[in-house]
C-alpha cells in the first residue's frame, strides 16, 4: 500500500463522460481526507483529482475510483468495472465506486456508523442502482420521469458547442464541490435526524392515548414519520408550528413512501381557515386545514390538542 502523504494527494478517476458515483466518490475521498489531515500537521492539503486512463498514472494515485479494475481497500482501488462487478449488498443492490468508498470511509466521514447508515440509505444506494442498470421505482406516470440525483450530477456533462476536455474536467470538479455540499448538510441532517428520532421513540412509549402524540419540540416530519409510521396506533402528530407561535396537527402517513394518510381530517374542515373552521369544530384559535385534509395550524397548544382529539372521534 501506498504511504500517503496528506499534505500532497492524488486521487485519479477515468477522464470523458462522468456520472454521480464517481462525481460522489471523489468528494467522499476529499472530506475523508481532509478529516485526517486536520488531525496532523497539514490543515489544507493540496489535493489533486487526475481524470485519466493512462495506466501509469492511475499505478501512481493515493486514491483510484471507477477505474483501474479492481476493489482493493489495501490499495486504495475502488472499481467495480471488472468482471463479476466488486459485490452486493443483501438488498442485491450492487455496489458503485461511490458505495464502495462509502462503506470504508463512511462512518469516519460522519464520526457515526448510525448517520453513515442514513446516507447510505438516503443517497448513497440509489446512486450505486442507477449506476448498475437497477431500476429503484415503477413509473405511475409514463411521460412523468423522477428526476435523480444522477441525473442533476449528468447534467455537468453538457458543454456548449462541443467543447471537451479541459471544460469538461472544470466541470466534473464543480460537480464535485456540490456533491461534497450536499454530503455535508445530509450529513449534519442525519445527527440531528437520529438525536429527533430518539426524542420521538420516548415520547411516544411515555404517551397514554398514543393515537395523539404530542411533541413539544419542532420535529422534521421525515424524523417523527419514520418513526410512528413503524407503530400501529399513531393517527396524528401535534407539534411547534416551525418560525411561529401557532402549532401544527398533521396526519400519519400509512408508509414512508405514500402520501395516504391513516386518517385524513374531516371532510368538512377541508379548506376552511379562521372563523369559519373554528365555528365549524367549536375550537377557538383555528387558522386553517389544507384542502387535502394532511395538516390543519391552531394558535394554541391546547387548541390543537383539542382539535386533534376531534378529528380522532370523527
Amino acid at each position: 500500500m501506498r504511504r500517503i502523504l496528506f499534505n500532497r494527494v492524488k486521487i485519479i478517476t477515468h477522464n470523458g463522460g462522468f456520472h454521480a458515483d464517481d462525481v460522489f466518490a471523489v468528494a467522499a475521498v476529499k472530506m475523508w481526507v481532509g478529516k485526517n489531515s486536520s488531525k496532523g500537521f497539514f490543515n489544507k492539503p493540496k489535493i489533486k483529482v487526475i481524470r485519466t486512463r493512462d495506466e501509469k498514472i492511475i499505478s501512481e494515485g493515493d486514491f483510484v475510483v471507477d477505474i483501474g479494475g479492481e476493489y482493493d481497500f489495501t490499495k486504495k482501488f475502488f472499481d467495480h468495472h471488472q468482471l463479476g462487478g466488486a459485490g452486493k449488498r443483501s438488498n442485491g443492490i450492487p455496489f458503485s465506486s461511490f458505495g464502495l468508498v462509502w462503506k470504508e470511509y463512511g462512518k469516519a466521514i460522519c464520526d457515526s456508523q448510525e448517520a453513515a447508515d442514513l446516507i447510505d440509505s438516503k443517497i448513497v444506494q440509489s446512486i450505486d442502482a442507477v449506476d448498475n442498470g437497477v431500476d429503484l421505482c415503477n413509473l405511475i406516470y409514463p411521460d412523468v420521469k423522477p428526476y435523480f440525483i444522477s441525473d442533476l450530477i449528468g447534467s455537468y456533462n453538457f458543454v456548449p458547442k462541443k467543447k471537451k476536455g479541459e471544460v469538461l474536467d472544470g466541470n466534473f470538479l464543480e460537480a464535485v464541490s456540490l456533491a461534497k455540499n450536499i454530503l455535508g448538510k445530509e450529513i449534519e441532517m442525519a445527527k440531528v435526524e437520529i438525536s429527533e428520532k430518539e426524542y420521538v421513540r420516548e415520547v411516544y412509549q411515555q404517551s397514554g392515548d398514543k393515537k395523539i402524540i404530542i411533541l413539544n419540540k419542532n420535529i422534521s416530519d421525515n424524523s417523527w414519520g419514520e418513526v410512528l409510521i413503524g407503530h400501529d396506533e399513531p393517527l396524528y402528530v401535534v407539534k411547534p408550528d416551525g418560525g411561529s407561535k401557532n402549532w401544527k396537527i398533521k396526519t400519519v402517513r400509512k408508509n414512508s413512501f405514500s402520501f395516504e394518510n391513516r386518517k385524513d381530517f374531516p371532510e368538512n374542515w377541508a379548506g376552511k381557515t379562521g372563523s369559519e373552521l373554528s365555528e365549524i369544530t367549536g375550537v377557538q384559535g383555528c387558522i386553517f386545514c389544507h384542502n387535502k385534509r394532511f395538516i390543519t395550524v391552531v394558535k394554541s397548544r391546547e387548541g390543537s390538542i383539542e382539535l386533534a382529539r376531534l378529528a380522532v372521534e370523527n
